[in-house]
């Protein structure tokens, strides 16, 4: 069924590519799930879900911040991938500043945090990032961050809690169309997977240009 699902992805992304006209910048690829038959308002049907794409996002690279005590963030500013290192301090400056708060929460699309500061930016930072479906992320003892930062740059965050739907980028439209579809066909699976009736779950599909008309995708139940 997922080499169906791939060949139907395949050829939707190809039609969504040729949709609209040509703009004057590269639009991202997005994927919509729509779900069906899920009761959100039970804590066990909402989730949150980060997936690594196994062909990354292209010039759609998620950005980086990592809150660090002195010597992470010594060893995180020489990390290539780290797009702003913070220290405690700054951190601190944050607390009860809100507009600074959601300005750096709307900048950056993960955080990765020394376990020590976890408390100290959920109170600066949480409240900001909550708003945006987004939440601080340990770097828990004896983690390879270098690793963890190429990792998480592929990655996308699906945020099932108030909608029932699944919305990410997979790519933008110079990429492949066949590692668009694999980067969609991980995140479908992913989805899937959480659903209580899997396929049975899944309403609709679709395949968009930032800028174009939704084309949908056939699958099975």
């Amino acid at each position: 069924m997922l080499r169906s699902l791939t060949e139907n992805l395949v050829e939707a992304i190809e039609r969504a590519k040729k949709e609209g006209k040509k703009r004057n910048f590269k639009q991202s690829i997005e994927l919509v799930i729509n779900i069906k038959d899920l009761d959100l308002r039970k804590p066990e049907n909402r989730f949150v879900e980060v997936i690594q794409l196994p062909h990354g996002l292209g010039e759609k690279a998620r950005k980086v911040c990592v809150i660090a005590g002195p010597a992470l963030a010594s060893e995180a500013k020489k990390i290539e991938g780290v797009d702003r290192v913070i220290g405690r301090e700054e951190v601190e400056a944050l607390i009860g500043n809100k507009r600074l708060a959601k300005k750096l929460a709307s900048e950056y699309d993960y955080f990765l945090v020394e376990p020590q500061l976890m408390g100290l930016a959920a109170r600066a930072l949480g409240a900001a990032l909550g708003g945006r479906g987004k939440r601080p992320q340990p770097i828990t003892p004896g983690t390879n961050l270098a690793e963890l930062v190429k990792n998480i740059k592929r990655s996308v965050t699906i945020n099932v809690r108030k909608n029932p739907q699944a919305m990410c980028i997979i790519g933008t439209e110079d990429m492949d169309s066949r590692e668009l579809a694999e980067n969609a066909a991980a995140v479908i699976s992913k989805v899937v997977d959480r659903l209580e009736r899997r396929f049975k779950n899944v309403k609709s599909i679709y395949v968009k240009k930032s800028m174009g008309k939704p084309i949908e995708v056939q699958f099975k139940e």
